[in-house]
């Protein structure tokens, strides 16, 4: 999953539901599947095992020219192609491959895509890890390694179930589409592609760990920059700014910034009250604040060109930050609401009034739109008949993190995040995926 949000693989107290299942599974479909998987467990082991041995971390993120990613695209491929499906691979960005294989449905039913990311964060020091982090390596019923839960192991398990539908002759009404997509890491454009590219099947399922949970939701996300002007001088002649009628010019910026940002809190602190979701918990409606610069003059990275010393009354402050919303809000009326307030903020004070702040969004590129799927929707009761089948509970929460759900919704594609496994360390140098 994107390192753009936090996730909780099990969702914090209150934020789930169970809910039942409309339609039941044949149980003699469900007996072959399940005896078939069984069977070929060493298979899946070893798919899982490939990928994770073939590194692929973001080159956005490592700095390295080529992240490997076209590699574990070759294994991906071989497995579907063996099994029967079409293959269709391009470039997302040069030398990053998509691909997706494709099963024919009979005709009359609904189509479905099943997705999961190839890229992985980079493993740092190798030093750090229990066991090699390209190694995986399976110690006490886990394979350890960069990529195992997040997440090349659910990649492997959803490739795995669907050569199994295949090998077992169950033909779908609906076409199936297993998509192996790249850049999911830093938001980049994996996913929306394979929608570019015309892949807009009735449901998805972005196959994160989820701990089989269902998560139809997901809040949006924004990064943005607050900027602020003032005029600079120095502190010796500060007396003469901070007195009525005093001589002095000088306004600085860092106070103004400071008072921006004082209202921006107040904002998240009305926004926990009165914004809430019933898959959610209270407070998610947050707006941290990250980066606050300030100093001489605004450069085209935002930061101040010379930054600022204790001498000085700076002209310029940046205030960057990180604001999530709710699944059922629309990106466009945040921004005003947002604007809207910073706007009421500024005409209390004397300078902001005539000297506005500026407001920058999508900043580094940043801009998760919300999911918002209902759970009544037939995609997520399939899955709760999948699990009911299987003697399994049935939960439904609302996901805290960002995932490749948010560009789904954004095409108006109904989609969930849900798959197996817990997502052990993700992220960190104990990465790890349990054999179950």
């Amino acid at each position: 999953m994107s390192g753009l949000g936090v996730s909780s693989k099990r969702p914090a107290s209150g934020s789930t539901t169970a809910v039942a299942a409309s339609k039941q599974l044949p149980a003699a479909v469900v007996e072959r599947v399940t005896a078939a998987i069984d069977e070929s467990r060493d298979e899946l082991i070893a798919l899982v095992q490939d990928l994770v041995r073939i590194p692929s971390e973001n080159p956005k993120l490592s700095g390295i020219a080529d992240g490997g990613e076209a590699r574990v695209q070759d294994r991906v491929e071989a497995a579907l192609a063996a099994a029967g499906f079409s293959i269709d691979r391009w470039d997302a960005e040069p030398g990053r491959p998509d691909l997706v294989g494709t099963l024919k449905g009979t005709g009359g039913g609904p189509s479905l895509a099943v997705n999961g990311h190839i890229d992985v964060v980079p493993a740092g020091d190798p030093e750090t890890w229990p066991y090699d982090p390209f190694g995986a390596t399976i110690v006490d019923g886990m394979i350890w390694g960069r990529g195992a839960s997040d997440m090349k192991g659910n990649v492997g398990a959803m490739i795995h179930a669907a050569v199994i539908l295949q090998r077992l002759g169950i033909r779908l009404k609906g076409d199936l589409y297993v998509e192996s997509v790249i850049d999911e890491e830093t938001g980049g454009p994996g996913t929306r592609s394979t929608i570019e590219r015309g892949y807009r099947p009735d449901f998805a399922i972005v196959t994160e760990p989820t701990g089989l949970v269902i998560y139809p939701v997901e809040g949006g996300l924004e990064w943005l920059r607050v900027t602020v002007t003032g005029v600079s001088g120095h502190s010796a002649r500060r007396y003469r700014s901070v007195h009525a009628g005093g001589q002095g010019h000088a306004v600085n910026a860092l106070e103004k910034g400071a008072k921006i940002l004082a209202a921006v809190q107040d904002l998240e602190r009305a926004w926990a009250v009165r914004k809430v979701h019933p898959l959610l918990p209270a407070g998610i409606t947050t707006i941290n604040p990250g980066v606050m610069a300030a100093g001489s003059g605004g450069g085209a990275n935002g930061m101040p060109n010379i930054m600022t010393a204790v001498s000085n009354m700076p002209d310029y402050c940046s205030l960057e930050l990180s604001l999530k919303y709710l699944p059922n809000e629309s990106t466009a009326d945040v921004r005003a609401e947002f604007e809207e307030y910073i706007h009421r903020v500024a005409q209390t004070d004397e300078w902001l009034r005539e000297h506005p702040p500026t407001i920058e969004w999508g900043l580094r590129g940043v801009a998760f739109p919300p999911a918002d799927t209902s759970p009544d929707h037939p995609g997520v009761q399939a899955i709760a008949s999948g699990l009911t089948a299987l003697g399994m509970p049935v939960e439904v929460g609302g996901f805290l993190a960002v995932t490749d759900i948010a560009w789904f919704a954004e095409a108006g594609i109904p989609a969930v995040i849900f798959g197996p496994a817990e997502g052990l360390g993700a992220h960190g140098a104990d990465e790890r995926v349990e054999i179950n």
